[in-house]
């Protein structure tokens, strides 16, 4: 929208969905008398964003993803000088204070866990509730997390044809997220639906989980994964 031509290099785990995006952008590119070409995605290994970043024509950097791959792409771009945007992973919080009307806020909850099977730059990567709305809380958001829809969008599931979350991307996600959900559970937290792979879908899929009181000791607590939401009630109106 600013003027500037756009090159998107993607994981090489999505190359395909990469594809019918591009395809969307082309069209509403075209539609609006815009050249089709102002927008272009590459798909490949690391030596092809190696070589992206590289470029002297590149006149800015914007990378979403890890920190290892971040660290290697600022390395990259320093030898042009090229200026560059990191968004790398953290541990987003939401946080819900005694007065919240929880009708209200915990549909975003669901769309900011569970978007894109918590696949998303933004998701929500854990959730603090006052101790006072803490059971309320949970009484609300399990049934909801036991719901959800998961399989294959391409294939028809459930009785109108739509699912509501995917599976993971990564391979190895799925052993990375079952290991952390055991570790918590072993370590005192409460696991009130999913925390495993799910059965009746063939693939990466790893069921919605709602996981409590997980204390900062767990490794989950500081480890970006999905897709999975736990709830960890505030004592006291300051939260630490």
């Amino acid at each position: 929208m600013a003027g500037n031509a756009v090159v998107g290099k993607v994981s090489e785990h999505a190359s395909w969905s990469a594809n019918y995006f591009g395809k969307i952008i082309r069209t509403a590119l075209e539609i609006h008398g815009h050249n089709p070409d102002l927008v272009a995605t590459i798909t490949g290994m690391a030596e092809a964003g190696q070589a992206l970043v590289q470029d002297p024509l590149v006149d800015k950097i914007i990378f979403t993803g890890s920190t290892p791959i971040g660290r290697k792409v600022m390395e990259a771009a320093s030898q042009n000088l090229t200026p560059v945007i990191l968004e790398l992973g953290g541990k987003d919080a939401m946080v819900f204070r005694h007065d919240v009307s929880l009708k209200e806020v915990i549909p975003w909850v669901m769309r900011g866990c569970f978007q894109n099977a918590g696949q998303n730059c933004v998701g929500v990567e854990r959730v603090l509730v006052y101790e006072s709305i803490h059971d309320e809380f949970v009484q609300q958001i399990v049934p909801k997390v036991q719901a959800i829809r998961q399989g294959i969008p391409l294939q028809v599931c459930g009785a109108d044809g739509k699912v509501d979350c995917g599976s993971l991307i990564m391979p190895q996600q799925m052993e990375i997220v079952q290991a952390l959900v055991d570790d918590a559970v072993q370590k005192g937290a409460t696991l009130h639906c999913g925390g495993r792979k799910n059965p009746s879908v063939d693939g990466q899929f790893f069921e919605p989980t709602v996981l409590r009181c997980v204390p900062s000791t767990m490794s989950m607590a500081v480890t970006f994964m999905e897709p999975r939401l736990w709830v960890c009630h505030v004592l006291t109106h300051c939260i630490h």
